[in-house]
């Protein structure tokens, strides 16, 4: 089907090239006519014949005519001959198309780059095999077909590596492994040596491995599989960023020094906070302990003192003889980003400190308390008789096994007030176990410290692994008025703000190189790392990620084919102008002679 809605792409300036041609046939036309010769109308008509065809060379005039497309099947790597053959059946007047990596199947065109799809997307009807990367999803516009996924990669399909790990420590890495024979096993390395092992007794196998780093730095671990003879068969880099702990200001407030509060000083001093501890020996006679701070003794809560401290530790009668002007001082350092733990020790707490503490307690009946704490190992804890009712204002940081909510916090303000609802966990020194004491108190503690003031906070968005010239996303979240400036590698990354939320930008950058690579905000003065794969490593983890992102944007049901119909410009041929110009002057020459 054809439209003879002309369109032009002319040579020269459409404007320019039109009225020159209607100018100098004007005067043409009229020297012709004024000439004393016969068949006038003849060589006028020649004449048009002739500036016709010239207009035609000119302006270069184009038709619209519709075409007939069918739907594409994309075949990418890993797919399946046979679901081909048996689409190809089903529906003979499919389009093939092979992706980067796929193998090669007959009359398949070929896609350089997964950008190619941009302009046939709406067309894709069929995806097998291995799947789409991510970045092909970003586009607005709705991209709807069929999925036939690969079989599942033999090997390590998910590495789960912690945000945050800092030094002394105790983190996990964990992940599944799948398709592996049984009797293989996993060795977890480090810079260190051989850190731990897993035999593998199924074909699939969840694995965790714990590890506790000394230094602050950046490091590449090891998963690797190995076979039931001991031969390594695949190796993982799995890069991990370990950060020093952020040095917290601590003030300790209690009637009397317990066994509670030595241990956890011992704790907290050992990695580097500062504390200054106050216990009341008579009614104006105290006692103070220091650690890593100058010696200061202080009487009463003022808000010098309360502004320079990120936690606030006081029991619950220190609480209750707090006097006006302290309480007023606390109630405003609290707003303005100071955290609060409140230590209860009996059955039931006093009237007076439960105005101050932002959650609902009701009885928990069971004495013993079971906490998964030391990469999920339950470990048993001495109860209050407490627990603490869940609302949308209280945040969670510990529950037991039944989901009872042991140790959480609410905001006031900037500020959080908290508490923790157990007793002589000191316990677990006594027994050995320092390092899930620790993952124990840590957590209460860094979840309730004052925030550190940072001006940007940024976040890549895009999953590990991270392979050359593929799309890496980040997001910045500032509190600046003006756009924050990000560079890479020295050169300043383009920002676009969300349209839903102020102050939240983001960017993406191509890496170009292996190894680590980061990112800095200017502002902040901050860095942020990740690692950037070799092509051949992680592989069974990058498939996995994009089969079940495939899988989550297309279909499981074939569907109906569909045809698509395509506005196309021709061009009239200029042979036809170069005839008509040939016959029109052809005419002009003739005239005088007939």
């Amino acid at each position: 089907m054809s439209s003879w809605i002309l369109s032009f792409e002319p040579l020269l300036n459409i404007h320019l090239t039109l009225w020159g041609l209607i100018l100098l046939f004007a005067i043409i036309a009229v020297l012709e006519w004024r000439r004393r010769m016969g068949r006038k109308l003849l060589r006028l008509s020649a004449l048009l014949l002739a500036f016709i065809g010239l207009a035609g060379i000119l302006l270069r005039p184009h038709y619209q005519t519709e075409s007939v497309l069918s739907d594409i099947m994309l075949l990418t790597q890993g797919y399946n001959e046979e679901e081909v053959d048996s689409l190809l059946q089903s529906n003979p007047g499919l389009n093939i198309y092979k992706a980067p990596g796929a193998a090669d199947f007959k009359a398949a065109a070929e896609l350089k780059s997964f950008n190619e799809l941009a302009g046939i997307k709406e067309r894709v009807h069929y995806v097998l095999g291995d799947g789409l990367p991510d970045y092909v999803f970003d586009d607005i516009a709705p991209f709807r077909f069929t999925y036939f996924p690969s079989s599942t990669p033999e090997g390590i399909q998910a590495i789960n590596v912690p945000e945050k790990v800092s030094t002394n420590r105790r983190s996990a890495v964990s992940g599944i492994a799948s398709q592996v024979a049984p009797g293989s096993m996993i060795r977890w390395s480090g810079p260190e040596g051989k850190i731990d092992s897993l035999l593998l007794s199924s074909s699939t196998k969840e694995f965790s491995f714990g590890f506790t780093p000394k230094l602050a730095g950046k490091f590449i671990y090891d998963l690797e599989l190995l076979d039931s003879a001991g031969s390594s068969t695949a190796t993982y880099k799995v890069p991990v960023q370990v950060a020093e702990e952020r040095k917290l200001k601590m003030v300790f407030i209690s009637q009397f020094p317990t066994f509670e509060s030595r241990y956890l000083k011992n704790l907290t001093a050992k990695q580097g906070h500062s504390l200054a501890l106050r216990y009341q020996l008579s009614k104006d006679k105290f006692r103070y302990e220091f650690a890593n701070q100058a010696e200061v003794p202080f009487r009463r809560l003022t808000t010098t003192l309360l502004d320079d401290a990120d936690l606030l530790w006081i029991d619950e009668a220190s609480l209750d003889a707090l006097g006006r002007e302290e309480a007023n001082a606390l109630n405003a350092a609290v707003d303005q980003g100071l955290g609060v733990f409140v230590t209860i020790n009996e059955v039931s707490a006093s009237r007076k400190t439960s105005r101050w503490i932002p959650v609902q307690l009701t009885r928990y009946d069971a004495d013993t308390l079971s906490v998964a704490v030391d990469l999920g190992r339950q470990v048993s804890l001495s109860g209050v008789g407490l627990a603490i009712d869940r609302s949308p204002e209280v945040i969670p940081v510990w529950e037991d096994g039944s989901g009872s909510v042991l140790a959480a916090y609410a905001y006031q303000g900037l500020g959080k007030i908290g508490t923790a609802l157990w007793q002589d966990t000191y316990r677990l020194v006594l027994k050995g176990q320092e390092l899930t004491y620790a993952a124990l108190w840590m957590e209460v503690i860094e979840s309730l410290a004052r925030r550190a003031s940072v001006c940007c906070h940024i976040q890549v968005e895009t999953k590990e692994p991270y392979f050359i010239d593929e799309p890496v996303r980040f997001t910045v979240i500032s509190s600046l008025e003006e756009p924050p400036l990000v560079r890479y590698k020295g050169e300043t990354v383009p920002l676009i703000e969300s349209w839903q939320l102020d102050n939240v930008w983001s960017g993406t950058i191509w890496p170009d190189a292996t190894g680590w690579d980061s990112l800095f905000v200017e502002a902040a003065g901050q860095s942020k790392h990740f690692f950037v794969h070799e092509q051949s490593d992680w592989q069974s983890v990058a498939v996995t990620q994009q089969i079940a992102n495939t899988a989550l944007h297309g279909g499981t049901e074939p569907g109906i084919s569909r045809e698509y119909i395509q506005a196309i410009k021709k061009p009239i041929s200029a042979v036809i102008f170069y005839l008509l110009l040939l016959i029109g002057f052809g005419g002009l020459w003739l005239a005088p002679k007939v």
